[in-house]
């Protein structure tokens, strides 16, 4: 229901009526009806006299208007191509005198607008028919609706992406409820090749997590009596170091200003020196981690560092882990962005079970 305008002082004075009353007018009449077929075209034609409005050319888009809000309704809740629903829509087109180019394109829009609401349905378990059954009421077949179903199913895959890459895990209960989704929709399961690294980062995390400790097949080393390697990696041993910088600011950012901290030595401008402590690669190599110890074979260096004398680790959340030794040393490894991640909770779930 729509609230009237109130006739103004001057409309009063000269007997002039807002026109925009006779369409709300109707549009009540509409509302206040049990359905479409109850009202009568005399009932559309006597609301709209009141407020001294007829039908003519410059109406249409009033016209159009109602017939959409009732079509918007109709695509959104028919069950079939009998539904009764149909017969109330080409009553209100009859009744509003609405040319068929017009009630055909208003149609159009209302029955792309509800296929979508009806395909969001389908995803949250609340529409009655299946894609198939939709399909063939709507008229379109496969390649018609397509572009369609991939847009709601891209929209909602957004909103669980947005939850997966917030807790950074991706569950095999997810992969499965978004391919059924997909199965749903009838859309082939596919997705653009960043979104694939980043869901198989976020499995191989929550697979560090939950799955069994592997047993892998390595020749780089013997092992130990009882001992399984879990992983390895290419990596690169790291070291603190205090490096001494020159302080080139105005330099870099071409704001250049003499002052005190600017020192002219002959031709050349002198820049104060800073030092602070950076992590840089000594070496590449390869990183092994068992259920006894960590081992490290490069170019240059080999070594292996037993669990017993380690007391954790951190990891900087991007390719650094820093192992921590009982005896206040720390030895660094770099990974790659996908390893780091992983590599970080193995040993976590190693230490532990080794000191159980």
């Amino acid at each position: 229901m729509q609230e009237l305008e109130e006739c103004g002082f001057l409309s009063k004075i000269f007997g002039s009526k807002p026109t925009e009353n006779g369409w709300k007018e109707l549009n009540n009449l509409l509302a206040a009806a049990p359905d479409a077929l109850a009202v009568s075209a005399d009932d559309v034609h006597h609301a709209l006299k009141k407020w001294g409005v007829k039908f003519h050319d410059d109406n249409c888009n009033q016209r159009s208007g109602i017939y959409r809000k009732l079509a918007d309704v109709v695509f959104t809740e028919v069950q079939t191509k009998e539904d009764s629903l149909w017969a109330q829509l080409a009553h209100l087109a009859e009744i509003l005198e609405l040319p068929p180019h017009l009630a055909k394109q208003a149609d159009k829009a209302a029955k792309t607008a509800a296929y979508f609401v009806r395909c969001r349905d389908l995803l949250a378990g609340t529409e009655k028919l299946d894609i198939k059954q939709l399909n063939e009421l709507f008229g379109y077949d496969y390649e018609d609706s397509l572009s369609m179903r991939k847009q709601v199913f891209q929209a909602h895959f957004n909103q669980k992406f947005d939850e997966i890459s917030s807790a950074q895990r991706y569950t095999p209960e997810e992969e499965a409820a978004l391919r059924a989704d997909c199965a749903t929709l009838d859309i082939p399961y596919e997705l653009k090749n960043n979104i694939v690294s980043a869901l198989e980062k976020y499995r191989s995390l929550w697979n560090a997590e939950h799955m069994p400790l592997g047993d892998i097949k390595q020749d780089a080393f013997p092992l130990n009596p009882g001992e399984i390697c879990h992983a390895y990696t290419n990596c690169g041993l790291c070291q603190n170091k205090m490096i001494e910088r020159e302080d080139n600011y105005y330099e870099l950012t071409r704001k250049f200003r003499i002052d005190e901290t600017v020192a002219f030595k002959g031709e050349k401008i002198e820049h104060p020196k800073f030092t602070e402590e950076m992590t840089i690669i000594e070496e590449l190599g390869v990183f092994f981690l068992t259920n006894q110890r960590l081992v490290y074979i490069g170019k240059k260096n080999a070594f292996h560092i037993p669990l017993n004398v380690l007391s954790g680790a951190d990891f900087d959340g991007i390719n650094l882990v820093t192992f921590h030794h009982t005896d206040g040393t720390d030895s660094i490894f770099k990974f790659s962005d996908e390893a780091a991640g992983v590599l970080y909770i193995l040993f976590e779930r190693t230490l532990k079970a080794a000191k159980a």
